[in-house]
């Protein structure tokens, strides 16, 4: 037998056999490895078995007790130390607080009527104090903590609102019981006085509100208030004015700069309307007897000059110098009784006589303002019933105050005239946006002519 026919015949692989069978090796591979990462992304998203936790205790924490807040409203005689005494707290914490309130006020000038607030857990002393000093002034003083008996105070002003308000009025008898329109509804019983004493403080060297007055006479005016958050008012001032007369219309606006010491009124022209001497020492007066040469005295039951003006008031109303001067007699003076004499420039005297009593402060030699408080309206010396007796001396002799052409304040200065008229504009336009008052009966018989 042939040698190469006792070997075994082995036909080799085709192509397609071996491409199949490295497909196959892939596939396998593929497959292993498909199968790791299932089993791997497995293990990892469901991880290790979580432990059951332990339970958990709630412990519950006591609510501290709400502060209790107390008003206390200073009696009369009652001291600081009693009422702290009473609220718990000790001298030495009631000489702390003393010492903190002296930086801003001392603690005997505390007038009754004054609230006190005290703030304090229950079981404890108050850790904070408050104060209404006044309307517009609090003292807050707070404990420094428990390291002894520290206190500390600080000093706010209460914080106010401003508004204006557009008011106008119609003369009935007096000056007091105009009919008012415009914002009237917003005002009480105190501020509808008030405004008519500052309407009457703007036109006083121009209209006497007792002798000049005619029925129908009319005004509106633009007011300027700082108003409390409880709705009191701290101040008000009169920004314009128009106040008609009898025949005449006068204007008053107010203007504030540094060369006059406090803020003028000017007419449209920039005139001062405050003159030398106001036209009466009371603010709102009745004059019950005028300056007469052949008067019928009361009193002396005979005919006799009387050379001055009388003003019938109340007992104790403020009387006022009519202008600036030092006073050269003050005190007992005969049938003048209490009397203020005051000396002026240009050799003019001034003379209020029948006084209950002379200001304090107020002697000669004493230096005083226009419209400065002197003395107080009484019976004294020869009266018969309260009144002020007011004289005018030119060069040593009386003359008639009502007839005297005396100057005015400055004027606006001439550098300022362009911010007076802006501002004049301005207000005005304001003013006049408010109609001034009619009476009805008046304007219904001008609608039947």
């Amino acid at each position: 037998m042939p040698a190469s026919s006792s070997r075994i015949s082995r036909s080799r692989p085709s192509y397609a056999d071996r491409w199949t069978e490295r497909l196959n090796t892939r596939l396998s591979t593929a497959a292993g490895l498909a199968l790791a990462g299932i089993l791997i992304l497995g293990w990892v998203a469901v991880g290790p078995r979580a432990q059951r936790p332990a339970d958990v205790k709630v412990v519950e924490v006591p609510t501290p007790p709400a502060p209790i807040a107390l008003v206390h409203r200073l009696q009369r005689g009652e001291t600081l130390g009693d009422v702290f005494e009473d609220h718990g707290l000790g001298p030495a914490a009631t000489h702390a607080i003393a010492e903190a309130m002296g930086e801003f006020e001392s603690p005997r000038r505390l007038r009754p009527g004054v609230a006190i607030h005290f703030v304090r857990r229950p079981g404890e002393s108050p850790a904070r104090i408050r104060v209404d000093l006044d309307a517009d002034r609090i003292l807050h003083l707070w404990s420094d903590g428990e390291a002894g008996p520290r206190w500390s105070a600080r000093l706010d002003s209460v914080q106010v609102v401003r508004d204006t308000l557009l008011l106008a009025g119609l003369i009935r008898s007096n000056l007091f019981d105009a009919e008012l329109s415009g914002d009237a509804e917003t005002l009480g019983d105190a501020e509808r006085f008030d405004v008519a004493y500052r309407l009457s403080q703007v036109f006083a060297w121009q209209i006497d509100f007792w002798r000049d007055l005619r029925r129908n006479d009319a005004y509106r005016l633009l007011i300027e208030r700082e108003v409390r958050p409880d709705g009191s008012v701290r101040d008000a001032r009169v920004l314009a004015a128009d106040f008609r007369n009898d025949r005449r219309v006068l204007t008053g606006v107010r203007f504030e700069h540094a060369a006059a010491e406090r803020a003028e009124y000017y007419d449209e022209a920039g005139e001062a309307l405050r003159g030398q001497f106001l036209l009466a020492p009371l603010d709102i007066v009745r004059v019950t007897s005028g300056f007469n040469l052949r008067r019928f005295h009361p009193v002396l039951r005979r005919t006799r000059p009387h050379l001055g003006v009388d003003y019938g008031a109340a007992r104790g109303t403020p009387v006022r110098a009519t202008g600036a001067g030092r006073v050269s007699r003050a005190g007992w003076w005969g049938n003048y009784g209490n009397a203020v004499e005051i000396r002026h420039a240009n050799n003019i005297r001034t003379r209020y006589a029948h006084l209950t009593n002379v200001a304090r402060g107020v002697a000669a030699g004493t230096q005083v303002e226009q419209g400065q408080v002197i003395g107080y309206v009484g019976d004294t010396g020869l009266a018969t019933a309260p009144h002020l007796h007011y004289e005018f001396l030119r060069n040593g002799a009386q003359v008639n105050p009502a007839r005297l052409q005396l100057p005015r304040a400055e004027p606006v200065p001439a550098e300022l005239r362009p911010s007076f008229a802006a501002l004049r504009e301005v207000v005005l336009a304001r003013l006049r946006s408010l109609p001034m008052p009619v009476d009805p009966t008046q304007r219904a018989r001008r609608t039947q002519d």
